[in-house]
């Protein structure tokens, strides 16, 4: 056998070449490498930092709001805005000190923001609104230097009439975390509606943001756009509001602490609401410094606080003609059943005094509700009971919050046997009874409430529900008052105007015929002889006016409450006169009525100059088995009300 060996040598010649080449080509590559990130690396470096992405968010431009007329209540304005990008920003510490620099905030609230925006990187954060020129002059020119930062054109809020309509309108707040949560077409840095109309027509109002994605240069310049996405602006929205009568009813409260609401009774719809003091809506227009913040929430009048709506007042003698309908209703009292008022009552062993020192002599339910007679309404409330007055109370819709859209809306109190028990661990007193009958005690009620009230009183005895955007209130409802009952006790409220004792006798000399009543609530106890005047502020009684014009077709209702105004005839019912003179009546500049001011042509106010009341009635013209002075005397006449209404008196 022959063994053949075969020579290797070539192949490994060749294997080895091979190798060679393999080991040249990897080497060269190392090479470039070597170049390209060693040798070359700042310049690539620098050329790949020259071209980059920006989304850049469009803000939608939230929607204008107009009055019933069409005029302009909220509208937008241009201004400028400085975003952030937080994975752009290199120096953290550099940014803080030259947006301190800037004046955009303190070093503290500068850091606070750095950090929010931290959180969310991905996305810009507004770091200012409401650039001014040299702001927005000093970021363009340091650009090269922060090309984190970027100054974007944007719209704030703009409400030409400020403080008149500051509650009305609400305030706009950035979108909280879970706000985010919960709506993902919402975007960190966006302003919402807080409160008023930004907040209840915020899906009316607010539109949808759009994004924009741009290519910028190293100095952060935009260099093209490569997509957009458009912004959807908020729609308009019109209101019930009359913006003429809402700014007269700010100037003629103006100094004055309370609030202000009118409605149409016919239907609810709300043509003012004003709560005073205000505040500076503009400093709501962007993001708000915890200073302002804080010095807008230690103010001890609490501007924040919408008292048309949220305030708590005992509605004093304003209740009274509630009251005198639901003893109508009742059976309770006739028109005709009488007390005679010497100034003061005693009911339980205890002196319950009438305002008026010296009492009203007779009175009947029309007279009492005319000259505000206490007396009357001490033994109405002591023969109805807590009970029923709080039925009656409860008839008219108080104690139950009203339904506007506005959010925060106070229900009120109507006090009965069953809330002491439950609030207080104790029966109900009869003693309370009796302050009740006046407005006075644990029965607390919100200016809209009383509106409301009011309005059922006039509109045939409807319980309308106050909006302000048409169609958004439910239908009326209705109380079962009998006509005759409301007719008695709005011919007592033309008295308070027309009449010769009316307390707010004043207004009669208006140019439209006026028709309400007036209320003073206590504060604290006043010691004998002094006058409202003479007191400090804090410790004078509100003053209150409800009325409606005009008489025999009720258009609007006004309820002005002035807290510590001291006197209703001479300060609430003036301020009222004024916004009736501007609804329906000729107007001029300084026309008619100021408050705390009775014109030379006006009668004096309540307890000055009054007529002699009339004298008592002969002895034994009284019932026995009644406090001295102060009994009820039964109608000679029919007890049907309409046959008691003198048909004359409109």
């Amino acid at each position: 056998m022959t063994f053949v060996r075969d020579d290797l040598r070539p192949l490994q010649r060749r294997v080895a070449a091979l190798l060679a080449a393999v080991g040249v080509l990897f080497a060269l590559i190392a090479a470039r490498l070597w170049v390209l990130q060693v040798v070359q690396g700042p310049r690539w470096r620098t050329a790949g930092e020259n071209n980059r992405l920006r989304r850049l968010p469009l803000e939608a431009p939230r929607g204008m709001v107009t009055d019933i007329h069409g005029e302009v209540i909220l509208d937008n304005r241009p201004t400028y805005q400085l975003l952030l990008f937080p994975e752009e920003m290199t120096n953290r510490a550099r940014t803080a000190a030259f947006l301190t620099a800037l004046g955009i905030a303190p070093a503290e609230e500068i850091a606070a923001r750095l950090d929010k925006a931290c959180r969310t990187s991905h996305l810009p954060s507004v770091i200012a609104d409401n650039l001014t020129w040299p702001q927005v002059a000093a970021v363009a020119a340091h650009r090269a230097e922060y090309h984190e930062l970027d100054v974007h054109p944007a719209t704030r809020r703009s409400l030409p009439d400020g403080p008149a309509v500051a509650h009305l309108v609400g305030q706009l707040g950035e979108v909280s975390p879970e706000q985010l949560a919960a709506n993902p077409g919402l975007r960190s840095g966006q302003l919402v509606g807080r409160s008023g109309l930004e907040r209840a027509y915020q899906d009316v109002l607010g539109g949808t943001p759009g994004n924009l994605v741009v290519v910028v240069d190293a100095f952060g310049k935009q260099v093209s756009a490569l997509a957009e996405e458009p912004p959807v602006a908020g729609r308009p929205l019109r209101t019930t509001i009359d913006l003429d009568l809402q700014k007269e009813a700010a100037a003629a409260m103006a100094g004055q602490v309370g609030a202000v609401v009118a409605l149409d009774p016919r239907d609810g719809a709300v043509r003012v609401l004003l709560s005073q003091p205000a505040f500076d809506p503009e400093l709501f227009a962007g993001h708000l410094e915890p200073a302002k913040w804080h010095e807008l929430m230690d103010d001890p009048l609490k501007p924040l606080h919408d008292r048309a709506l949220q305030a708590l007042y005992p509605p004093g003698s304003t209740i009274k003609p509630l009251f005198a309908a639901g003893a109508l209703r009742d059976g309770i009292r006739t028109p005709a059943d009488t007390v005679f008022c010497t100034g003061a009552v005693n009911i339980y062993g205890h002196i319950y005094h009438c305002w008026q020192k010296g009492g009203h002599g007779r009175v009947a339910l029309e007279d009492a509700i005319e000259v505000s007679c206490d007396s009357f309404f001490y033994h109405l409330a002591h023969d109805a009971g807590i009970d029923r007055l709080a039925s009656w109370a409860r008839t008219f819709g108080l104690g139950s919050a009203t339904g506007i859209e506005l959010g925060g809306e106070s229900t009120g109190l109507v006090p009965d046997d069953a809330w002491s028990r439950k609030a207080r661990g104790h029966p109900w007193y009869g003693g309370e009874t009796i302050s009740v009958g006046i407005g006075q005690g644990p029965i607390l009620v919100t200016p809209i409430q009383l509106a409301v009230a009011y309005s059922a009183l006039v509109n045939g005895g409807l319980l309308v529900q106050p909006h302000l955007v048409e169609g958004r209130g439910a239908p009326p409802r209705p109380t079962g008052l009998p006509a005759a009952v409301l007719a008695t006790v709005q011919d007592a409220m033309v008295r308070v105007v027309a009449g010769s004792r009316g307390t707010a006798r004043r207004l009669a000399a208006l140019d439209v015929r006026i028709a309400g009543k007036t209320g003073t609530s206590q504060v604290m106890r006043k010691q004998e002889g002094v006058s409202w005047q003479q007191l400090p502020w804090d410790e004078r009684h509100h003053a209150l006016f409800v009325g409606y014009a005009p008489v025999g077709a009720p258009a609007l209702v006004v309820v002005v409450v002035v807290e510590h105004g001291g006197d209703a005839a001479s300060v609430a019912a003036p301020i009222a006169g004024r916004i009736f003179e501007r609804a329906f009546g000729p107007h001029t500049e300084g026309q008619a009525v100021t408050a705390s001011v009775a014109p030379a042509r006006w009668p004096a106010p309540p307890g000055a100059n009054r007529p002699p009341s009339p004298a008592p009635p002969a002895a034994g013209a009284l019932p026995a088995g009644r406090g001295a002075g102060t009994p009820i005397v039964p109608a000679a006449a029919p007890s049907r009300i309409a046959a008691a209404r003198d048909p004359t008196r409109r």
